[in-house]
């Protein structure tokens, strides 16, 4: 916890961020409004304040400023959940610069898909975890509460996209075994996240902060799982997926250099993901 004397700087330092949020937010509505249609504006406010949030949040939790979040992470986790906002920001910017109903879909669902799983663990199974008598628990529930809700609506509120073109079997395959992995992936973390298998569960000690770590794994899978059906889906899938691995792969290798054991499931697995990511997302 803060000492009592830092809470005005804190304090004002969350007042700043929101500010600032707000003001980029705007920012991105304002350039991305010619590209969407008008029954997509509430979609196109979820994607906004989504992107927003993580490309504000990223430097923060990448270099674990203690008062950024809602809860203490160990430093793994931070640099970790650094990765998943940057891996958000470049989709979210993404779609939003070329929209289609299939991206919107996939972006809100992104978004529904990471944070319930955290809301729900945190009022339902760690509530002790979070100092309530701080604005940024407040400001955590109700931005990432706020978010849930207001991206499944949109999602349920979007309109089905028309039939897309399917990728050739090869992606197919590609995407369909990145999918199964990970969605495996998130559902042991975030179901048993004090399994005995080190290199799997690397916070056996703090589930809530694993089953953050968790939500990420479920996300790629969803994003695979869209990839796969529609040819029009693979960009966005694959920035995603050559972000967040680039990221955690740099992550996993400063661990290691700080003489802490190389997560190296972790390195290998979203290191290859980070591989074909880019390698597709060069790809016309």
């Amino acid at each position: 916890a803060a000492a009592s004397g830092d809470r005005p700087m804190i304090l004002a330092l969350q007042v700043l961020i929101l500010l600032a949020l707000l003001a980029l937010t705007a920012l991105l509505l304002h350039r991305s409004a010619p590209r969407f249609a008008l029954a997509d504006r509430p979609a196109q406010r979820s994607i906004a304040v989504a992107t927003a949030g993580a490309i504000l949040g990223a430097p923060f939790w990448w270099f674990g400023v203690p008062a950024s979040f809602a809860w203490l992470l160990p430093p793994l986790a931070f640099r970790f959940l650094g990765a998943a906002a940057l891996a958000f920001a470049a989709t979210g910017l993404t779609i939003l610069w070329r929209p289609s109903p299939a991206r919107i879909r996939l972006y809100l669902g992104m978004v529904a898909l990471y944070l319930a799983p955290v809301v729900a663990a945190v009022l339902l199974l760690h509530r002790d975890r979070l100092d309530w008598q701080t604005p940024i628990a407040w400001a955590f529930l109700v931005v990432a509460g706020g978010l849930t809700i207001s991206s499944t609506i949109a999602l349920l509120g979007a309109p089905t996209p028309p039939g897309g073109t399917s990728p050739g079997p090869t992606e197919q395959r590609i995407w369909s075994a990145f999918g199964l992995l990970f969605a495996l992936w998130a559902l042991a973390l975030y179901a048993w996240p004090a399994a005995p298998f080190p290199p799997l569960f690397l916070w056996a000690t703090d589930p809530l902060s694993a089953r953050l770590i968790a939500v990420m794994p479920a996300t790629l899978a969803l994003m695979a799982w869209g990839a796969r059906n529609r040819q029009d889906l693979g960009r966005p899938a694959a920035i995603g997926y050559a972000t967040y691995g680039f990221w955690v792969v740099i992550a996993c290798l400063l661990h290691g250099l700080a003489g802490r054991p190389l997560p190296w499931l972790y390195l290998g697995a979203l290191g290859l993901g980070s591989a074909w990511g880019f390698a597709r997302a060069l790809r016309r």
